[in-house]
């Protein structure tokens, strides 16, 4: 190693003799290059080397590291551990430390592959999956959630009993509906309903089970545009921009995030997938390559968002070879951001200024309703929010008060 991490030369003798070997310190070298700070290598280097010691005594014979091995030491060994230190026995410690030594190695469980191990219900989800891209040309995020409540309630009615769809009647389907629906939002019993309908809709394509179950779908009231949605004022809009702290690396990270989506109303998927390519600095443009509805659309770059992309890209930005915009901070640094932390840095500065149950939606309706009520029609609000239909965009006329008094009708007088 050209800068090794390990001093101690009865550390490194250690390491050498643990029944791994070198992998340990290829192992140490990998976590410097993702960005481990100098503790949690340690750490993880020595959950490993546990490992590497406990498998030279329990599988003597064993060569490649394998996936049943790694089991066997988190569920059965380190609950009557009794190893030498240091000997790691944390257990959150060893699963992550773990689970990044079987990504260095790529090891698989040797005589099966990938698919042999998936069960019938899994490879049942896989195929609706796939069904939902290839057939439906669904997105990612959707897809997210059907396949959630199917895997949800499939799990739920074939519990104890053998994995038979063709069983499925429409009752089980109301019964769960009426179990699970109280303990959760109405809009979210909505997007089950569909969820689950659409899972029906793909079994009785690949006749897997009793035809005519969806036709007899049962509705679920929707009652979400009987209140005005919830959207962010402009005094909460400006503390909600000082709640970055700009002094650092990841708060000009996030305040580029809450420019984009509070001036241009995009979706946390949209700005994961934003790459370098797609700001144009000398037409003041941003690109939006692929969205919800797989289309491309062109949005105009306000200064302030301009000036904060440009702010992170020159002082906040990792060196990293991605194209994405932006990246991670934390391990793995250098990687592009995920939607998912995208979403978390977004809740937690809704956080900051009292709204700890808002999400980045919030940042997006608020978006729509200051361009509506500053007179933009409700068709161009549709083409910047990427909307397909119009009818999803009417939502925000509700809060356009000054239209709203024009259409009002008098007061009947007696």
């Amino acid at each position: 190693m050209d800068t090794p991490i390990f001093l101690r030369a009865c550390s490194c003798r250690r390491m050498e003799a643990n029944g791994l070997g070198i992998i340990l310190f290829q192992y140490a070298e990998r976590l410097r290059g993702l960005g481990y700070c100098h503790d949690s290598i340690h750490q993880y280097t020595e959950a490993v080397e546990h490992f590497g010691f406990w498998r030279s005594h329990a599988h003597p014979c064993s060569k490649n590291v394998r996936h049943a091995e790694v089991a066997e030491f988190l569920t059965s060994h380190l609950a009557i551990c009794r190893c030498p230190p240091p000997a790691t026995r944390t257990y959150i410690t060893c699963r992550a430390a773990l689970r990044q030594l079987v990504l260095m190695l790529g090891c698989e469980s040797p005589g099966r592959s990938p698919r042999a191990c998936i069960g019938p219900m899994a490879a049942l989800i896989e195929r609706f999956d796939r069904y939902l891209e290839d057939v439906n040309g669904l997105s990612d995020a959707t897809r997210l959630y059907r396949r959630r409540y199917a895997r949800e309630f499939l799990t739920w009615r074939f519990k104890a009993r053998r994995f038979d769809p063709m069983s499925l009647r429409l009752a089980d389907f109301v019964r769960y509906l009426s179990i699970r629906a109280p303990s959760i939002r109405p809009d979210s019993v909505s997007v089950m309903n569909g969820s689950l309908r659409s899972l029906v809709k793909y079994l009785e394509v690949e006749r897997l089970c009793p035809s005519g179950l969806s036709r007899f779908w049962p509705k679920m009231p929707n009652w979400k545009r009987t209140v005005p949605p919830a959207v962010l004022t402009q005094q909460e809009c400006r503390d909600l921009i000082r709640t970055a702290d700009v002094k650092c690396a990841t708060g000009l990270r996030d305040l580029a995030i809450l420019r984009i989506m509070l001036d241009l109303g995009l979706r946390c998927s949209e700005v994961a997938q934003l790459s370098l390519e797609d700001v144009d600095w000398r037409e003041g443009t941003l690109a939006i390559r692929t969205n919800k509805q797989r289309r491309e659309r062109v949005l105009p770059l306000p200064a302030p968002t301009g000036n904060a992309i440009a702010a992170y890209l020159r002082t906040g930005r990792p060196k990293s070879e991605s194209r994405q915009l932006f990246l991670c901070h934390r391990v793995p640094v250098g990687k592009p951001l995920s939607a998912v932390r995208v979403r978390g840095a977004v809740r937690r500065a809704l956080c900051r200024i009292g709204h700890p149950r808002g999400g980045p939606h919030l940042l997006r309706r608020t978006f729509a309703t200051v361009l509506h009520n500053r007179g933009a029609p409700l068709k161009e609000v549709a083409d910047i929010l990427g909307h397909k239909s119009i009818d999803t965009t009417a939502l925000y006329a509700r809060l356009n008060l000054r239209q709203l008094e024009k259409v009002a009708l008098p007061w009947p007088r007696e």
